[in-house]
């Protein structure tokens, strides 16, 4: 096996002060504002059953069924709880209308 790297005087030189910003970047997972990552199976079966449980409260209370499906989602996806209690509470914070949960990640 060879060694691809190579010492010696054709090395380049490397700063042994780099810039704060250097050192501080995650390469290896850029993450942009509007990336999100695509929801697991088990995350839209418990979005899906948060929905359904809520979907009384927060039907009688002016939301959507989009609404409360999307919030739903987004509840689960950003780990935000997982009882019921804490998703309406949750959801009447975000309210009955807005951008779509998942744009503002």
């Amino acid at each position: 096996m060879t060694n691809q790297h190579h010492h010696g005087p054709r090395e380049l030189p490397v700063d042994t002060d780099p810039p704060a910003r250097a050192t501080s970047i995650d390469k290896q997972d850029p993450v942009t504002p509007d990336s999100a990552p695509e929801p697991v199976a088990s995350e839209v079966e418990s979005a899906r059953l948060l929905a359904n449980q809520s979907r009384r409260t927060l039907g009688a209370e002016g939301f959507s069924d989009e609404r409360i499906d999307e919030l739903a989602s987004a509840f689960i996806a950003k780990d935000i709880g997982e009882s019921v209690e804490e998703f309406v509470g949750w959801a009447r914070v975000e309210g009955r209308a807005g951008p779509a949960p998942d744009s503002v990640l």
